[in-house]
């Protein structure tokens, strides 16, 4: 069916096909299948439009035939209809625009955005060929990284066309047009040829509304007939209790000025319908219609009332009124119990195309479909929440959304979502479907950096998260109150170290999720301890004779310290114990001179990210200027800075081919001693 409206022709003769076309002219039969898809009747119009393409491939019968496949939703062929409309000369700006969204519906984004890049070319600032068009792109995304979780298709579902579902004490309540003979005959229109057994528009049954003890057929009845009519029910919303009841209906009325039984047409759209359950009786009742309710012009349904009763959202084609198709209205009551002016909800909800389905979860998040707004096509389930009080919606992506139709999204107290689709491999026209998300797990790491004598924090710590299974290391540094903060994902282990000048540094303690069910804040403290750094103690030397003033004289201590053998663990600062002998000269070298003078320099090759190499580097030199500290050497007489990867030695930069060797000579540690 088509869910943009619902539409009933009423009062009118419905023409019968017989076999009097096979010599008809092929324009007689044109005529009467544009008079049939005037009344909505596409299932009567399709065959006559194919008789009349047969005698003569005209872009009217073409145009016919891809239309009513598509109002049908019968994609495959209308897109066969489609590509043969758009090759003839005559076709429209308008029959791309219609072929590029079935292109879409058939998941072949590529093609329909090719079609909509020529249609933008005719008509520029198009805002729904330009939301699909970018839809072409969002969709190939969305489907590549699916949101996890359980799809199942329910076995209320029949070959029939099954959507809207709702709840209430229990009970499963939802719109089917599956065949319902028990449909009452009424003598005030035994003259009328509307056909109370099906509805031309799908040859199927009107829609009525059934409810269901569970989630299968086993206890489905309809519900009962002063709820169901004699045509369209559907989109049925009740309030917290369940003792009111809002829907959709089309319903037969007669229109000022026209005759029963004159062959003049016109629609009678949807209109929002309210019931309240009477305890004594046990059966609903009627109240009031809704007082904005426009049968004889506009479209009004998709109604869903809040928990306490006092406000209902709906969707609404007012023509001009609103941004596009259909737009989601609210209506609030009143003190004296009247619905005051509908609210258009705004640009930040409705779009240029139709918005429909509107629907609250019990966390105040807001919930509806749209084919207006960048999605995988035709309607898409969105979810909007308030952000500084203006609402943001987000498209649900796979699976909840599909190529086709997906709309009519519910909850009913849990995180598991109903919702109704057309999609490929259902049941039947429209299924019913729930979706229940993965658990989405969240954990993160919080501690504090703490001096191990004092008990004290330390702020301005180093402190470097290593992922075990990636080496993905994350390094940030505490706050004045030694705090530290990361974000974990689930399932890996991690080591954690930390570092700070003049203390000893706490290394690789161990954090996992692994075999956690629950979201958690994991909470690990490091303990630094204090270096000690003992007195300075010279060696006695022989006088030397006093130098000019003048630039500083390097020392060349070739033989004596060889900084090439200064190196560091993979991804660590701390100084290893060989490289502590090294060190270990030059330091007793500069006791001994105490006019010397160091300056180093740390470098690193171009692998891994620019930051993280300068942050390392960085670190190194800290760790390794601690180290002479501890010594005894004056921190006047040091300097110590790292450099990254910023004055590489070689040809090997960022995505340069190397060879290990030639790697290894940028990573290097530089010492430069003079003397003053």
């Amino acid at each position: 069916m088509n869910r943009k409206h619902y539409t009933l022709p009423a009062l009118l003769s419905t023409l019968l096909v017989t076999g009097m076309f096979n010599t008809a002219s092929g324009q007689y039969i044109i005529k009467e299948a544009n008079k049939q898809a005037t009344l909505y009747n596409y299932a009567a119009a399709i065959p006559l439009y194919k008789k009349a393409y047969k005698k003569k491939e005209t872009v009217e019968a073409a145009r016919g035939l891809a239309d009513g496949y598509r109002l049908l939703k019968e994609y495959p062929e209308a897109a066969s209809w489609y590509e043969k409309l758009v090759a003839m000369p005559e076709h429209t700006a308008a029959d791309e625009l219609h072929y590029a969204g079935i292109l879409i519906n058939n998941e072949k984004y590529a093609a329909a955005k090719e079609v909509l890049n020529g249609y933008l070319g005719k008509t520029p600032g198009d805002k729904l060929a330009e939301s699909m068009r970018a839809g072409c792109d969002s969709a190939v995304k969305w489907v590549a990284a699916p949101v996890r979780g359980d799809m199942e298709n329910l076995k209320l579902n029949s070959e029939w066309s099954d959507w809207s579902t709702a709840f209430r004490n229990g009970k499963v309540i939802f719109a089917s047009d599956r065949p319902y003979d028990s449909l009452r005959r009424d003598a005030l229109f035994n003259n009328s040829n509307i056909k109370r057994k099906y509805y031309g528009y799908t040859g199927n049954s009107y829609l009525h509304l059934y409810e269901s003890d569970g989630l299968d057929s086993g206890h489905l009845k309809a519900m009962a007939r002063n709820v169901n009519g004699d045509y369209h029910s559907a989109d049925a919303s009740y309030t917290a209790d369940g003792k009111t009841l809002y829907y959709a209906v089309t319903d037969l009325a007669k229109k000022r000025g026209s005759l029963l039984g004159k062959e003049t047409p016109y629609t009678l759209n949807v209109e929002i319908r309210t019931q309240q359950w009477n305890e004594n009786k046990g059966t609903w009742q009627q109240l009031p219609a809704f007082p904005f309710n426009e049968i004889f012009n506009y479209s009004v349904g998709d109604p869903f009332i809040s928990a306490d009763g006092k406000t209902i959202y709906f969707a609404a084609d007012y023509g001009d009124k609103g941004n596009g198709g259909a737009d989601i209205y609210y209506s609030t009551l009143d003190a004296n119990g009247q619905w005051q002016a509908p609210v258009n909800m705004g640009p930040a909800i409705n779009s240029a195309g139709n918005d429909r389905s509107p629907m609250f979860d019990s966390t105040g998040a807001f919930y509806f479909s749209t084919d207006g707004r960048p999605g995988l096509g035709g309607l898409d389930i969105f979810r909007a929440t308030k952000v500084n009080d203006v609402w943001e919606a987000r498209n649900m992506g796979v699976p909840v959304n599909s190529a086709q139709d997906d709309f009519a999204p519910a909850y009913n107290g849990t995180n598991t979502m109903y919702f109704s689709s057309n999609r490929t491999g259902g049941k039947g026209s429209d299924d019913l479907y729930r979706f229940t998300p993965a658990k989405i797990l969240v954990f993160s790491l919080e501690g504090k950096a703490i001096d191990k004598k004092t008990k004290s924090p330390l702020g301005d710590a180093q402190i470097s998260l290593r992922n075990k299974a990636t080496s993905t290391v994350v390094n940030v540094n505490t706050d004045s109150e030694g705090n530290f903060h990361f974000a974990l994902d689930s399932l890996s282990a991690y080591g954690l170290d930390g570092e700070k000048a003049l203390f000893r540094p706490d290394l690789g303690v161990a954090v996992t999720t692994n075999g956690l069910t629950e979201s958690e804040v994991l909470h690990r403290d490091l303990y630094l301890e204090k270096i000690e750094v003992a007195p300075v103690v010279n060696k006695p030397k022989d006088p030397v004779p006093v130098k000019g003033i003048g630039a500083p004289r390097k020392i060349d201590l070739a033989g004596q310290f060889n900084p090439q053998n200064i190196y560091f663990d993979l991804g660590k600062a701390d100084v290893r114990p060989d490289a502590a002998k090294e060190l270990d000269k030059l330091i007793n070298l500069m006791k001994e001179n105490p006019e010397w003078k160091v300056d180093m320099s740390f470098h690193t090759d171009s692998r891994s990210n620019d930051a993280y190499n300068l942050k390392l580097s960085q670190r190194r030199a800290a760790s390794t200027l601690a180290y002479f500290l501890s010594k005894g050497i004056d921190k006047k007489r040091l300097t110590a800075k790292g450099y990254g990867e910023t004055r590489l030695i070689n040809r090997c930069a960022n995505g340069v081919n190397c060879t290990e060797a030639e790697h290894q000579a940028n990573r290097r540690t530089e010492f430069v001693i003079f003397e003053r």
